[in-house]
Formats: structure tokens, C-alpha cells, sequence
């Protein structure tokens, strides 16, 4: 049998769906030693799968030589469907939805979310129309279905009628190195290095559009005006989406507004333990993967109170309206007040949990077809 996986996103990105997948497809390439996997996309690093003899990587190029906006486009709908032809699969697997898949060959995509069907008026109209169209086609054409939470797996029945059977929960995964333990002088070091004298908040989010980051900044500084030592800590550069956002804000707000840049896994780590509080302002999403994170490091959570992220969370944030200012100041308030809580371990979100769900699909995807 030969399995075509989509490794785009582990060429281009380096978290959310590549962290997802990355250690699943591992898992995958060791549980199916019957199976020839052959992982098609750009080059990425190959360093965490096994030697397994299973596998082997074709290599698609970037389409660098078109300009930014077509790139896309281009790669999905012409160079990804023509190289699944020339190997003639029995299977194509995608960790996303935005390759498309071919016709008369079983197929399964991942929907993390439905934000850009659900958030009309926040994705540009361009964005919108080409993913909706993609997501449209490739659900059409799937055999089965991954998705992130119990919410999404609910909300793609409801708005395309996919049948409940059709579609696999598989959670994101606690990640390894935030089950170490931190030491205070690491945390206080961290602290010394990044100028975070005094109280702050962390935001993790990103930048995309509906992370919600303008409200979030008109939240901080209502907060700053009433305690001026607090600080917020961004991970992440100041990418043209920040700066956007942030010319809405004063210069004595811009000041008190820190900049990681892209830190280590262990850094990462460590900015949740030194961290105050943690805030989630986000529209919408198919996991939390902040408030996990949160909930492994005992820092309290300030976050949007959607389903997914009540799903994921329980009763440990401190709660929000992500449309209402007042309600995300009064929460992060709330959470800023709180001790360092119990660290909270759902054996749903644990590794081995969620690559059993993971196996247990995909052969279930293999031996249907």
C-alpha cells in the first residue's frame, strides 16, 4: 500500500499544525511498517522521524519565482495534485485542508478549525473565498476527517452535514518539554534577560487575524493606566500585523510592550512560569492550545469563553466576551489577583492518548479502503 502524505506545513511552519503533526506522523511512519509512506512537499527537517525504512520524501519545490499571492494558490491546485498522479496512492493523508485532494482516491484532510466560514468580515474577502472554496471541495472528496476538539467535530456536522462517523477527534498534545520541572533561578534568570522587572501578562497567540490582538491591546492599556508596572510579553516578533495594531495605542503603552521574538521550547517554557497571568483573547479557534499550556505551567488564565476553550480549559480561566474590552479587563484583573494554581494534566491531552486516537483513525481511513 502506498500512503501520499501532505508535508507542507512541516516545511513552512514551525508550530500549531506542525507541532501537532509532527510527532503523530512519527508514530504513524513506525505503527505501519506494511505500509510506503511517501511525504510529499518542500524540503523540512527530517531529523524526528524513525529509521524505519518505510518512507521517503519527494520533494515538490516552493514555488518562489511567482509572486507572494499566487504562491499558494499555485501549489495547491497545480504542483501537490500532480506529483499525488504521478505516484498513483491507494491513500493521500493532509494535516490541513488547503491542498486539494484528487477524485477517486480515498482521502483524508484535518479541519483544526472553522474560523474563516464562522468570522465573516475579519478574514479579507480573497482569503476568505480561495480556503472556503478548498475546504468546500476537499470535504466533498474525503473519506474521513480529522478534527482538533469535540466542538469542531460538532460544527462540521452542523454547517456541512458530514456524518459524525466520518469524523476523528484527535486533541493536541500537552508538548514534552512543558512536563519538565522549572527551576526558580531559571525563571529568574528568564525574567533578568528579558527586562521583565515587576508584574506582566503573556500573550502567545499570534498575530492572525483573529487573534483579536487590537482589543487586546485597548484592554492593557485600561490596565496599564491603573497599575504602572505591569508589562505584556509577546512571543514572537513585531511582524506588519502588530505594527499595525499598535499605532492605535500610545507611545507610553508601545514603551511597557515586550517582544520575545521566537524563543527555545525551554524558553517557552519558562515565560509561562514567570508569567503573572496568561491571556487568550481570542475570536475563535478549533483548540486551545494556550489555555493547555497555561493549565501545565499553573499560570493563572484570563481567555475568550467560547465552547472549544471551555472544552479544553473546564473551569480554570478566568472567563471573557472576546467582543467586550471591559469583560477581557475585568478578567485578566481577576486572574492577576490569583496564585500560582495547580498544575491541571487532562489524560486527554496526553501524548500517548492522542496518538492512540491518531493510529486508531488512520487504520480505521487504511483498512476501509
Amino acid at each position: 500500500m502506498i500512503i501520499v502524505i501532505d508535508t507542507k506545513n512541516l516545511a513552512l511552519y514551525g508550530g500549531g499544525i506542525a507541532q501537532w503533526f509532527a510527532p503523530l506522523l512519527a508514530a504513524w511512519l513506525e505503527h505501519r511498517t506494511d505500509a510506503h509512506f511517501l511525504l510529499l512537499g518542500p524540503p523540512f527537517d527530517q531529523d524526528f522521524l524513525p529509521s524505519s525504512g518505510n518512507w521517503g520524501h519527494v520533494s515538490i519545490p516552493w514555488p518562489m519565482w511567482l509572486p507572494r499571492p499566487l504562491r499558494h494558490p499555485y501549489y495547491d491546485n497545480v504542483l501537490f495534485p500532480r506529483a499525488v498522479a504521478r505516484q498513483q496512492p491507494d491513500l493521500v493523508m493532509s494535516p490541513y485542508h488547503d491542498v486539494r485532494m484528487p477524485k477517486g482516491v480515498p482521502s483524508v484532510i484535518t479541519v483544526h478549525d472553522l474560523c474563516i466560514d464562522e468570522l465573516v468580515g475579519v478574514y479579507p474577502r480573497r482569503i476568505r473565498s480561495y480556503y472556503l472554496a478548498l475546504l468546500c471541495s476537499n470535504l466533498s472528496r474525503a473519506s474521513h476527517v480529522l478534527t482538533v476538539s469535540q466542538t469542531s467535530k460538532n460544527k462540521l456536522r452542523e454547517r456541512y452535514g458530514i456524518p459524525l462517523e466520518q469524523i476523528s477527534v484527535i486533541y493536541n498534545a500537552v508538548p514534552e518539554h512543558f512536563a519538565r520541572t522549572v527551576d526558580v533561578e531559571d525563571v529568574s534568570d528568564f525574567k533578568s534577560r528579558h527586562a521583565l522587572n515587576g508584574r506582566f501578562l503573556l500573550y502567545s497567540g499570534g498575530s492572525e487575524y483573529r487573534k483579536n490582538t487590537s482589543r487586546l491591546l485597548n484592554a492593557v492599556s485600561l490596565l496599564f493606566e491603573k497599575d504602572p508596572d505591569l508589562k505584556l510579553f509577546v512571543t514572537g516578533s513585531q511582524d506588519p500585523r502588530w505594527s499595525a495594531a499598535l499605532e492605535n495605542v500610545l507611545l507610553k503603552v508601545r514603551d511597557r510592550i515586550r517582544f520575545a521574538g521566537r524563543l527555545s521550547e525551554e524558553d517557552l517554557r519558562l515565560a509561562y512560569c514567570a508569567a503573572d497571568a496568561v491571556v487568550y483573547p481570542s475570536l475563535c479557534e478549533g483548540f486551545g492550545r494556550v489555555c493547555l499550556e497555561a493549565m501545565e505551567a499553573g499560570t493563572p488564565l484570563a481567555c475568550s469563553d467560547l465552547a472549544v476553550m471551555r472544552e479544553v480549559a473546564g473551569d480554570y480561566a478566568c472567563w471573557f466576551d472576546p467582543y467586550d474590552v471591559g469583560s477581557m479587563v475585568a478578567a485578566i484583573e481577576k486572574a492577576l489577583v490569583q496564585n500560582r494554581k495547580r498544575i491541571v494534566r487532562d489524560d486527554r491531552f496526553q501524548s500517548g492518548s492522542v496518538q492512540r486516537s491518531f493510529l486508531a483513525a488512520m487504520d480505521a481511513a487504511v483498512y476501509q479502503n
